[in-house]
């Protein structure tokens, strides 16, 4: 077999998730020919997941010296430096990848999410021009609508950007099953009330370095994270899929056919202890000689299992940020998520994922109250230091002046808040919604806010925010 065969077999674990296998391959073809370009770039996209991004950063770099005229290698380590807060280089990158591709879509969307765009801009013509052709299919058409979305956003033209977004998330023809989330959320609500959390009483773990950061995605999550992660005992570890591992796990003590959360009557004492040893060793093994009091968790997603992560650290840290429902919802179809967030592709599904969640943050609320820290995106922009204090009070921590100075702190930021982290204060997404009332006025009316008033966020419990 040659090594093209090889390394694209190895492709093809990683890609599975078979990472471990991917890299044993990588490595081997480099020991036996080490200036092999795409065993190089290959390792580097590996030592990427594996959040070693300065290495990876050496492995495509040999292999663009290497190979300078393949597109992937410009296109991927433009997204490790943008992770890594390197915004010129990975503006540098993406351009490139565009030189080299005039049809990488993904380069495209890429670059958008980082620039400004201003009346214009001679790269709007390129998208518009790829958008013509008959052969563009899938996800890659999806990233030139987006990034056209975000051209005309930037400039101001309103509606053609919500057209361009639409059809976008038309093209990236993802589906999401809403009936089984609805089950999911009535399922929760049924199987956690306050008989169930009596019975468990203080099962678990004592442990108060779970920090866990959650809401609605693009909703301040990130924002938050970096706030806690720049205080000196405190690691961001980023959206870690963790609990939803530990909720599958927590079936295997009963039925493992049995979802989360139907399995849960039938656990003992014992069983929440188990779960809360496995999700500490999980984090721990992470921080590494990292010398924190506290990890935050910030996936958003993690507000299905409050009741979970309460059985399993009653002393657990649990951080709600909210903000404006149509901003939120707005910034979620203006995103083309690349995984686990198929609902924000369809507005009147991602009307109704809101309104689940919603609905799943009231009733944890009531369950344990006073023990949830609500959080207002809007309020941590305006008045940043004294809701940085209450963060960090609320955590056990003392207030450290470097968190005042989050966009200093250097760390590998992920998700689609790269940029926003890396600057002062981000004030230009707030009231976002008001350039798109009209688009908006259907998720207005289902969320039951009066779109030519000011909205006040209701029922839920902001504790003195």
């Amino acid at each position: 077999m040659s090594t093209i065969e090889i390394l694209r077999q190895a492709m093809a674990q990683q890609m599975e998730g078979q990472r471990a296998k991917a890299e044993r391959v990588y490595l081997q073809v480099l020991k036996e020919e080490p200036d092999n370009p795409d065993a190089n770039h290959l390792l580097g996209l590996v030592r990427s997941q594996q959040d070693k991004d300065e290495e990876a950063v050496l492995l495509i770099e040999k292999a663009i010296a290497l190979s300078p005229n393949a597109s992937a290698y410009h296109h991927n380590i433009a997204g490790i430096y943008r992770r890594m807060g390197k915004l010129q280089s990975a503006e540098a990158e993406y351009r490139r990848a565009i030189e080299l591709k005039p049809d990488y879509g993904e380069a495209y969307q890429g670059l958008a999410e980082m620039v400004k765009f201003s009346h214009g801009d001679p790269l709007l013509g390129k998208i518009l021009s790829q958008l013509e052709s008959p052969v563009l299919r899938g996800n890659t058409k999806a990233c030139f609508y987006f990034a056209a979305g975000k051209y005309f956003d930037d400039v101001g033209d309103y509606p053609s950007a919500f057209d361009h977004y639409s059809m976008g998330n038309n093209a990236a023809d993802k589906t999401f099953d809403a009936p089984s989330f609805n089950d999911l959320i009535k399922n929760c609500i049924y199987q956690f009330s306050p008989r169930s959390i009596r019975k468990i009483g203080g099962g678990g773990s004592a442990s108060e370095k779970p920090v866990f950061v959650l809401g609605m995605p693009r909703s301040g999550t990130t924002l938050v994270e970096q706030i806690l992660a720049s205080h000196s005992q405190v690691l961001g570890a980023g959206e870690l899929n963790d609990m939803k591992y530990i909720a599958k796990f927590g079936s295997h003590f009963v039925n493992p056919k049995q979802a989360y959360p139907n399995f849960l009557p039938f656990l003992a004492q014992q069983h929440y202890q188990r779960l809360a040893s496995e999700y500490l060793r999980r984090i721990e093994e992470l921080a590494g000689s990292h010398l924190a009091s506290r990890v935050v968790d910030k996936h958003p997603l993690n507000f299905q299992f409050v009741g979970l992560i309460f059985s399993m650290f009653p002393n657990a840290k649990i951080i709600h940020t909210v903000r404006h429902p149509l901003d939120t919802c707005l910034s979620c179809f203006f995103q083309n998520f690349s995984r686990g967030q198929h609902y924000s592709f369809d507005l009147g599904t991602l009307t109704s994922f809101y309104l689940g969640y919603q609905r799943l943050m009231e009733h944890w609320e009531m369950l344990y109250p006073g023990k949830i820290l609500t959080v207002e995106y809007e309020n941590v922009i305006s008045d940043q230091e004294n809701q940085s204090r209450r963060l960090l009070d609320y955590c056990g921590l003392e207030f450290e002046a470097a968190c005042l100075k989050f966009y200093e702190t250097e760390r590998t930021v992920k998700t689609a808040s790269f940029k926003q982290v890396r600057e002062p204060v981000y004030r230009t997404s707030k009231n976002r919604w008001k350039n798109y009332q009209r688009e908006l006025m259907p998720v207005a009316k289902a969320l039951n806010i009066p779109i030519q008033s000011p909205v006040k966020i209701t029922g839920i419990n902001t504790l003195g925010v």
